[in-house]
This record gives structure tokens, sequence and C-alpha cells, in this order.
């Protein structure tokens, strides 16, 4: 079984280090390590030059714009499939660090089934810990070997079967950021596969502080107002065809927009724009990361 890791990344050079070199210390390391770079202005070129020339296994596809990780994903991944010569993709973000053992219980794990079992396999998913102190408490421990079925996928520690992406094809990749992996993952599933997430093949991933995490639990909130125009935008995009369940998104965030002006006035515009433009099937990079307004 041949893998190759894939890792997309814009401007977070402190945090892709400790992903790479998460990746690197694996007790079964990827056959090949590639990482876009989702055109960094913030001297991560110069990063993974160093690690490009130090380690075989790195690859490094640079790209002439950021494309967001929707872009990024999609062209690593068509990067990757072209080439051929892997049986496995295993996704994460360049924040997101795997257990030491992380991919070798993804292995086998999958290497423990019947081989009926095996074929009906798309995605294996890493079980994801958000808090840090009890991942380092955990980290490279072996647990027993279980598994639960997922409909909803997510790119962090996503390991998926090149076989399934040349039968679903690539990651939408006009959605810029967010809900990609979720649609992604709803064309294995269409394609009969399935999702599972290994309980004892863990991976450390931060989360934006929630609506009501600031509400109940008095959290700072944390996530970029930018950001809010894709979370209402894509589920829409992702369901243009479903008139039904448009319908109940609307209802939901219209409910949801509601939340975020009391926490945060701001977000309103940011909010309307992404669900006017989600229903009106608007696709691409519309909010650059960074902006702080846009006009109503």
């Amino acid at each position: 079984m041949k893998v190759a890791g894939l890792i997309v990344t814009f401007n977070r050079k402190k945090l892709l280090v400790d992903t790479i070199n998460s990746m690197l210390e694996q007790t079964r390391r990827p056959d090949k390590i590639i990482i876009v770079n989702n055109a960094s202005t913030d001297g991560t070129d110069e990063i993974l030059k160093n690690y490009e020339e130090k380690n075989k296994c790195i690859e490094v596809v640079t790209l002439n714009e950021n494309l967001g990780g929707s872009g990024g994903f999609y062209a690593g991944i068509k990067h990757i499939y072209d080439k051929q010569e892997y049986d496995w993709i295993w996704l994460m973000d360049d924040d997101a660090l795997p257990a030491k053992n992380s991919l070798e219980t993804l292995i086998a794990y999958y290497e423990s089934l019947s081989e009926k079992k095996k074929r009906k396999i798309g995605v294996l998913q890493n079980k994801r810990i958000l808090d840090r102190k009890k991942f380092d408490e955990i980290n490279g421990k072996s647990f027993e070997l279980t598994a639960k079925k997922r409909k909803v996928g997510t790119f962090v520690g996503y390991f998926i079967k090149t076989e399934v992406v040349g039968k679903i094809g690539f990651p939408e990749k006009d959605f810029f950021i967010y809900s990609d992996d979720v649609e992604y993952t709803n064309r294995v599933w269409k394609m009969g596969y399935r999702v599972e997430t290994v309980i004892g093949s863990y991976i450390f991933h931060p989360v934006w502080t929630t609506q009501l995490d600031y509400i109940l639990k008095k959290k700072e909130l944390n996530l970029p107002l930018w950001k809010i125009y894709y979370i209402f935008r894509n589920p829409f995009l992702m369901y243009k065809n479903n008139e039904f369940v448009k319908f109940f998104l609307k209802l939901y965030f219209k409910l949801d927009m509601k939340m975020w002006k009391r926490i945060n006035p701001e977000t309103v515009p940011f909010a309307k724009k992404g669900l006017e433009d989600g229903l009106n099937c608007v696709y691409g990079k519309i909010v650059k990361p960074g902006q702080k307004e846009i006009k109503e």
C-alpha cells in the first residue's frame, strides 16, 4: 500500500512546521508528502524549500494565487491522482497534528477487515481531538481498533482511496473555503462507499469559537469576519438542486444571522451577502481573506 500525504497551507508557517514534522515523525510515514502552498506571503516558501531539499519524500506544489482550502485540495488531489502511483491519499489542514501512530492505525484497521468489507470502504477518518492537553496524553498510545460510520467528513485526517477519487472526481474548487469536504463526502456515499472514523487513530485540530461557546461559556469569539460569508454561502451551493433542503437552510440561516447580530453586528453584512450569493449560485473567491467590511 502506497500512501501520499497532502497538506494545504496559506500564511501559517509556524503551525505548518508542526504539521509537517508530525507527518515526518509518523511510525508509518507516508511514502510521499505533497504540500500545496496557496501563494503564501509570510515566508512559507523559504521554509518549504528547506524541507524539500532535506527530505526526498516531500514535494511542494506552489500555486500562483490563493485558491483557498477548496482550490488547494483540488490541486493537491489532482496532482497526486495524475501520478497514478498511490493507493491512498491522507489529507489535512496546516494546523492539524496527527498522533505519532495515526497513519499506522488507519492502515492497521483497514487491513484487519475482510476483503468484502475492504471493498466497501471509501474513506477512513482520523478521530479529531479538540483539547490539546488530552491529545498530548494519548499521543502515540495504542487503542482497540474500532470504527464508526460517518455521514459527514472533514479534510482533517481524511484518508481516501485513490480509486474512489477516480470515480467521484476532485473536490469543488470554487467553494474557496468551507463545505467542500462535506460535499465531497456526499459524493463518496452516493457512489456506494462507506465513510468511517477510526476511533484509535487520533488527530488534534483547533476549532473556531462557536456562537454558543460565546454566549454560554463566555469564550472570546475568534472567527474572522470574512469567513462568515462562506459559512452562509456554500451550503446553498452544495444543495443548489434541492429546493426542499434550500428552503430549510434559508430558515436556519436567517435565525443564525440573528444570533450573529447579537454577538457582533459587523457580521451581518457578510452573512447577508453570503445568503444572497448562495441563493443566486455565485461561486469563487468573492470575499478576500482579511477583508473587514462588505458593502450591502
